[in-house]
């Protein structure tokens, strides 16, 4: 069922305790106190738990949002580009909406984790995304670019794991993140340098 459409101020409160939970859950970490994301917000207290009656449902519309912005985004490089490979550089280059949510994913409690993980909405979205990623490793590995010897598996796993955060502290972190985003593609790009051992990590041997 689609959430009811909000009056225009309401909406606006809605998009404030948002942005402001983005922040400072990625910021601060998810445990920050409400109080405060509301006082960022520039709303009540109770205005906040009007919209979002506990810290899971608020947590909850920080990641559907980000993933929501995310599916868009690489929807816009697979539409856009030329190649295959140049959709599936800027489906996966790095993004502030890819930090959220890959961070918050890694920073909730495993119980959080385990109800966000069965959420109906966040799990369509998942979905899609990884299935948008799958089509464009096929499509990329059709003309050739992309290293035939990995599965989309390979690719999430990558992505994710130079995604996460950086050491607190790190001079220049948007450099840094674009580099190791860049390093990783180089190295998916064929012909590859060196065979891979094992075999392909499938998207089923990933605890998505």
């Amino acid at each position: 069922m689609s959430e009811p459409v909000l009056r225009a101020d309401a909406q606006r409160n809605r998009d404030q305790i948002v942005t402001a939970a983005t922040s400072l859950f990625v910021d601060v970490g998810p445990d920050v106190a409400l109080e405060t994301v509301a006082r960022e917000a520039g709303v009540g207290i109770g205005t906040l738990y009007r919209r979002f009656p506990d810290r899971e449902a608020l947590l909850r519309a920080v990641l559907q949002d980000a993933l929501e912005g995310l599916l868009a985004d690489m929807r816009s490089a697979r539409d856009h580009e030329h190649t295959a490979w140049d959709a599936l550089v800027g489906a996966l280059g790095w993004s502030h909406r890819l930090r959220v949510v890959l961070t918050l994913t890694g920073a909730v409690t495993a119980a959080e984790s385990a109800d966000l993980a069965h959420h109906a909405g966040l799990v369509q979205v998942r979905d899609e995304l990884v299935e948008l990623v799958d089509e464009l490793v096929v499509a990329a590995q059709r003309e050739k670019s992309l290293r035939g010897d990995v599965a989309t598996g390979d690719v999430v796993l990558l992505m994710a794991a130079v995604s996460r955060g950086l050491p607190r502290g790190t001079t220049n972190a948007a450099n840094a993140y674009t580099r190791a985003h860049a390093l990783v593609l180089d190295a998916l790009r064929a012909p590859a340098a060196t065979p891979l051992p094992g075999v392909p990590t499938r998207v089923g041997d990933l605890p998505l």
